[in-house]
């Protein structure tokens, strides 16, 4: 096991995994949240139990400063790192924004909180920058930061690994078929519109409904004046598993809306789970105003 000690959090071992998992997320323009960091450097890396996931900063700093040695003129990868509520980079990344954008404010201690318009502004022209590099470039940087290839297959794998949840809901990701707990919830959903909230108890509902878009939602109310999308997550779900719900209530929403041919706030969404939800889900929800509800584990 390798203590969290800033020199094992610096080393080779942990800012090249840092490196892979961060070109993934690049890749797919998205993001990694120093909560995943720390859990995969614990289970990837070998690293004992990190006391705060702020630490993985560290690791995210020494990688960056070892690509900037290479090319200076590196797109700051460091800072598709973020807190989970606020999908913002902590303050230390203040000085390599301050240091590319020549904005000496964003080195303030609280920088993100005083200057908060030029923190955004700043962050979203990094982030930009980093999801234009292409495959090619980060696989070159690789090789020279660390002397050994990052493979389009190794690229690929992260890309699915990050995606990859531990529920069997049916999507490609993992291959298998529906889960038994997935299946129940999603057939409970669909027969007990009035549990989800009362206004739905008479609603006409259906499951399995596959969009124009040619996505299957796993279930859809609809009364007069609304049609909801429903995504359930059983008691199986990962993190991974949960954002991914979110952002499916959002596309589900964006494509029935884009469906119906009238005009006004006729479609919404919902994510139904079994387990309470973690804050990043939560502000995730608040943010794109996704309701949830939490279904009981026992349903008989």
């Amino acid at each position: 096991m390798m203590r969290q000690t800033n020199e094992n959090l610096a080393s080779d071992a942990a800012t090249k995994a840092m490196m892979r998992w961060l070109v993934a997320t690049a890749l797919d323009n998205s993001f990694l949240t120093y909560g995943e960091a720390k859990a995969r450097l614990e289970r990837e890396v070998g690293f004992e139990r990190i006391a705060r996931a702020g630490r993985t900063g560290w690791t995210a700093g020494a990688m960056i400063d070892k690509l900037i040695q290479i090319d200076p003129d590196v797109p700051l990868l460091n800072v598709l790192l973020v807190e989970q509520a606020t999908e913002l980079p902590s303050d230390g990344a203040g000085s390599f924004l301050a240091d590319r954008y020549q904005e000496p404010r964003l080195r303030h201690e609280d920088a993100k909180n005083v200057y908060p318009d030029l923190w955004r502004r700043t962050f979203d022209k990094a982030a930009g920058e980093v999801y234009a590099a292409s495959e090619n470039y980060w696989q070159s940087l690789y090789k020279s930061a660390y002397g050994e290839s990052l493979s389009a297959e190794q690229v690929r794998q992260e890309r699915i690994k990050r995606k990859s949840g531990s529920e069997d809901d049916g999507m490609d990701f993992s291959g298998r078929g529906e889960g038994v707990n997935h299946k129940a919830l999603r057939l409970w959903v669909t027969a007990n519109p009035g549990h989800i909230n009362q206004k739905y108890a008479e609603a006409s509902t259906e499951t399995e409904v596959v969009l124009d878009s040619g996505d299957r939602v796993d279930a859809v109310y609809r009364v007069k004046d609304q049609i909801v999308a429903i995504e359930v997550k059983s008691r199986d779900s990962n993190l991974i598993d949960l954002r991914r719900g979110v952002y499916q209530c959002i596309k589900y929403r964006a494509v029935l809306d884009a469906m119906d041919i009238r005009q006004g706030n006729f479609v919404s969404a919902i994510l139904v789970t079994e387990t309470k939800l973690p804050g990043e889900i939560k502000a995730l929800l608040r943010t794109h105003r996704i309701v949830h509800f939490q279904a009981p584990m026992d349903r008989s």
